[in-house]
């Protein structure tokens, strides 16, 4: 009898990165940069923010999971089981956050003013919120789950990735506040990118270094970020662009003197790309431990 490969060698996940997974990729970024920015803006009070992280959820990530689906149709089979499919949980946690930031954001535009809620009612803060976090949190849950990958089942994982889509929000908000008139406190949301980014690069160092040590196909997946073919995403994308450019323009805008807009734009950007990079790498290094 000839043993399969898989059951002997490492094995590369595919499905959720190459092809037509590059969307799932795509959506998950999006869902979390989505409902970072939304969290954020409210923060802030920063209504332009509410307004694109709305639509990044309903247009960019629905759109990217519709396609990864590939059957539009059928789309609502994907809700009917909540209690064992991770997709199902995604695309509820879709609807518990874009329903009440919907109704949060038609209270403040004047066709709607006769909506008997206001932008700042404390229930549609408290769902929005969850509905956010549950964006933010759910596709760490996801790659956290599956057993066979031992570089995803880490409880570092949803850490990461919550803290990434945190990061994400408050690094678009920067850019996007940056050479515009405004009555929000820059220092305060340079101070708090610059803080995330700090938290991030800790948390990514803590979990290259516990994988490494956890098992051998743990120990294959961080090398395949370092050297492998995710490297050029993880060294080039995350840790150089996404990390240490907007780290080093944050420290001197906030030791040194505050930066241009451009070049806080700029930083922002790369931040933007670093985050997209991150869940690629770590999409990409994806191996599945021989069964034998």
């Amino acid at each position: 009898m000839t043993i399969p490969s898989h059951a002997t060698q490492f094995t590369f996940q595919t499905d959720w990165v190459d092809r037509r997974g590059i969307f799932l990729v795509l959506a998950f970024y999006l869902g979390g940069l989505g409902a970072g920015l939304y969290i954020m803006s409210l923060y802030f009070n920063f209504f332009a923010g509410l307004v694109t992280g709305f639509l990044i959820v309903l247009v960019g990530k629905s759109g990217a999971h519709l396609i990864f689906l590939g059957r539009p149709l059928r789309v609502w089979r994907g809700f009917a089981k909540p209690q064992s499919s991770w997709i199902s949980r995604g695309l509820i946690a879709i609807f518990l956050f874009l329903i009440p930031a919907a109704l949060q954001l038609a209270s403040s535009l004047p066709a709607f003013s006769w909506l008997p809620w206001a932008s700042d009612n404390l229930a549609l803060q408290v769902f929005v919120f969850i509905g956010a976090f549950a964006l933010m949190a759910y596709t760490g849950f996801a790659l956290a789950a599956v057993r066979a990958i031992p570089a995803w089942n880490t409880s570092m994982i949803p850490v990461i990735f919550i803290t990434y889509s945190i990061l994400g929000g408050a690094g678009l908000s920067l850019g996007m506040l940056s050479g515009i008139e405004n009555n929000v406190d820059m220092h305060l949301v340079e101070t708090i990118v610059t803080w995330l980014l700090i938290i991030v690069a800790v948390l990514i160092g803590i979990y290259l270094w516990a994988t490494y040590y956890t098992t051998p196909a743990g120990t294959r997946s961080v090398m395949e970020m370092i050297k492998g073919k995710a490297s050029p995403f993880f060294l080039g994308g995350m840790v150089v662009l996404g990390l240490a450019l907007p780290l080093c323009v944050g420290i001197i805008s906030l030791t040194v003197s505050p930066v241009p807009p451009p070049v806080a734009v700029i930083a922002s950007a790369c931040e933007l790309i670093g985050g997209f990079s991150m869940r690629y790498s770590i999409f990409k290094a994806g191996i599945y431990a021989p069964v034998i």
